[in-house]
């Protein structure tokens, strides 16, 4: 199937970003925490390509280096939610019964409330850091995860090939890994990619409203905390961070969704 070009533009983004994630060290051109404030709030010109802050950062840097920030602190949740929900959805699912009905009562209760509040009633209950903001975003981001591998594992631990791995003696562990776990790459990879976006734009989200990263960290959400005071004489300020973010959720979801199209079993529903 011919692939749309929505699709190769978002998977370009995606490595773009990637790859200024990773040799951020290198692509900035300035230490992003160095404060000069003989330089503040200068225009973009050729000693700062995007100009500078209220504190005379160089913004460019800064943004580079949000970019390997917020990439990195996504990954890290992802793989977070990645571990504790998709072995949780596999027993759930094959165990069934009353331990089913206990988990689908007790996520259904998590999924009650939108995850953006309820990570960050966490957060503001942690406080600031990025070791509290990855707790607050993973403690309920691994939900959907188990619920569609629960899903998943349900529709398919009736199938004939697993009944008959069944009837041969092979342990659960194995008839887990082996004959249901190979099938649930594809629905596991398109959440992931997914969520990228959606937990980028959580914590921007928090750092902007002050519960996120430290006042001096380089971080998306906290420039743009710090541009609003100058909205409206240095619009910039706030428009490259938010321009950034932005991309971000924007390329990975189109690359989730475009892989989700292809999926030809409903898996999303409960």
């Amino acid at each position: 199937m011919k692939k749309p070009i929505l699709f190769y533009i978002a998977l370009s983004m995606a490595l773009t970003l990637v790859f200024i994630a990773i040799f951020a060290k290198y692509l900035a051109p300035y230490n992003p925490e160095f404060v000069e404030l003989s330089a503040k709030l200068q225009l973009p010109g050729p000693d700062h390509w995007l100009g500078t802050d209220h504190m005379g950062r160089d913004v460019f840097s800064r943004l580079v280096t949000g970019t390997q920030l917020s990439l990195s602190i996504a990954g890290i949740v992802t793989l977070i939610n990645l571990c504790i929900g998709v072995p949780l959805g596999l027993m759930v699912g094959w165990a069934g019964g009353g331990v089913e009905k206990t988990f689908t009562w007790l996520t259904n209760i998590v999924l009650a409330f939108p995850p953006f509040l309820l990570s960050m009633a966490f957060a503001g209950i942690l406080g600031q850091g990025l070791g509290n903001i990855i707790i607050a975003v993973s403690s309920v981001g691994w939900v959907p995860y188990a619920r569609v591998i629960r899903n998943m594992v349900v529709l398919m631990k009736d199938q004939e090939y697993v009944l008959g791995a069944k009837t041969m003696g092979a342990p659960v562990p194995y008839i887990l890994r082996v004959h249901i776990l190979p099938f649930v790459f594809k629905p596991i990879l398109i959440m992931a990619l997914m969520s990228i976006g959606e937990v980028v734009m959580m914590i921007s989200g928090f750092s902007f409203l002050g519960i996120g990263v430290q006042p001096n960290v380089s971080e998306w959400g906290m420039m743009l905390n710090d541009a609003k005071s100058y909205i409206r004489s240095i619009p910039g300020l706030a428009i490259y961070p938010g321009m950034a973010i932005l991309i971000t959720v924007v390329t990975f979801n189109l690359l989730g969704e475009y892989l989700k199209k292809q999926e030809r079993v409903d898996l999303w529903r409960d």
